[in-house]
């Protein structure tokens, strides 16, 4: 028999919709690391675990001779907002959403229920194959990771002493195999004005209005850098905060704005920062009265595995089994946790179900083909990775 026969496919998709409809916003993500250690006690892991911050691990061991593979991923979800049926997790015809064929809908699903329940699988299969692993395959299902910087993903690492020669991501990639992404800063602005009466607007300096000026400035001169394959950095605006609370008719003498910074592996803080020092200090030549200070308030980490990395090789050689081909190398438009995994030294690249156009939309679904091909394309990359 084949590896691939031992993947219980009717199995993975009612796991997949028990997912779906365990809610998990983060910092609630108890019941579904619960349904995701019942599910691996079921299907006999050698070892599993939740910790304290509901980092759920499960792993299938090796002989100790070969290398350990961590099949990674999050377990929460972004909040559902005006989805109907977010939690429903039913099988619906995908027509809707432009896919011919069935999908399972609900919040979650393609962020990022369908890729661990793929990963439980994958794993579950060398054991119910009785193949002799060279090096342990680890499945973990992190929380915190929407409202967080990795919050739960460097718990594991540090606190539950998670290691791995090599990894993936199982962030949603339309079943193409990703080199990583850009990062992003969160750059905060404080703009400083000058309060008086707001019926003698003259004697103040309006800082809401030179923070505006400031925005307009920054979007119109600011160069950014390009990658062939991680794609453009972007600047956003992303919030506007004034400092008043209109209690009283006054000129606001402070703002904030908020803008996201995408960046290329190899920028640094200290980079960004300067950057915006200087746009400051140019607008402040246009501005009249501007006073200005920028901090970073949020950091994602980048992420860049190279071509040549084996882990990349060994998962497009599985994708090329199962799919019949390589397909093409491409990178995310958002951060992933694997950046965190890849910043510890541990070579990381990406590959999951459905298609990341969707996550935190109410589309939020995943062509139930899709599963069948992850899990297979997992299990394979184990059985080279970890022999």
């Amino acid at each position: 028999m084949d590896i691939f026969d031992y993947l219980k496919f009717d199995d993975l998709v009612n796991f997949t919709q028990h997912l779906v409809q365990t809610p998990s916003e983060s910092g609630k993500e108890k019941k579904v690391a619960q349904a995701i250690a019942q599910e691996m006690e079921k299907l006999h892991f050698d070892e599993i675990q939740v910790d304290e911050l509901n980092n759920v691990i499960g792993r299938i061991k090796g002989d100790g001779t070969g290398a350990t593979l961590l099949l990674n991923g999050h377990i929460d979800h972004a909040e559902p907002g005006a989805m109907p049926e977010p939690y429903s997790g039913k099988i619906i015809d995908g027509s809707r959403f432009g896919v011919a064929e069935p999908v399972i809908y609900g919040r979650g699903a393609v962020d990022m229920k369908g890729a661990i329940a793929c990963m439980v699988y994958a794993a579950a299969a060398m054991k119910k194959a009785g193949i002799k692993l060279k090096g342990d395959v680890i499945v973990a299902g992190n929380p915190f990771e929407e409202e967080s910087a990795a919050k739960g993903v460097l718990y594991m690492l540090d606190h539950d002493g998670i290691t791995a020669d090599y990894a993936i991501c199982g962030e949603a990639t339309c079943l193409n195999v990703y080199v990583g992404h850009r990062g992003n800063a969160e750059v905060k602005i404080t703009v400083k004005g000058k309060m008086s009466h707001a019926s003698n607007p003259g004697r103040g300096i309006n800082a809401v209005v030179k923070g505006a000026e400031l925005v307009t400035f920054i979007l119109q001169n600011y160069t950014l850098p390009k990658h062939d394959l991680l794609g453009d950095c972007t600047v956003t605006i992303l919030d506007f905060v004034t400092a008043t609370s209109r209690k009283a008719p006054v000129v606001p003498d402070r703002c904030e704005i908020y803008v996201d910074r995408r960046f290329l592996p190899g920028e640094t803080k200290e980079q960004i920062m300067q950057e915006f020092r200087e746009l400051i200090n140019k607008a402040k030549t246009q501005i009249k009265d501007l006073e200005a200070e920028p901090e970073i308030t949020k950091w994602g980490v980048a992420l860049y595995t190279p071509p040549e990395e084996v882990i990349v090789e060994k998962l497009v050689a599985a994708r090329q089994k199962v799919m019949g081909e390589a397909g093409k190398l491409s990178a995310w438009i958002f951060g992933t946790d694997g950046a965190f995994v890849a910043e510890r030294g541990i070579p990381t690249v990406g590959f999951g179900p459905g298609n990341e156009y969707f996550a935190h939309t109410p589309e939020d679904h995943l062509p139930i083909s899709h599963l069948e091909i992850a899990a297979k394309i997992y299990a394979q990359t184990v059985l080279e990775i970890c022999g």
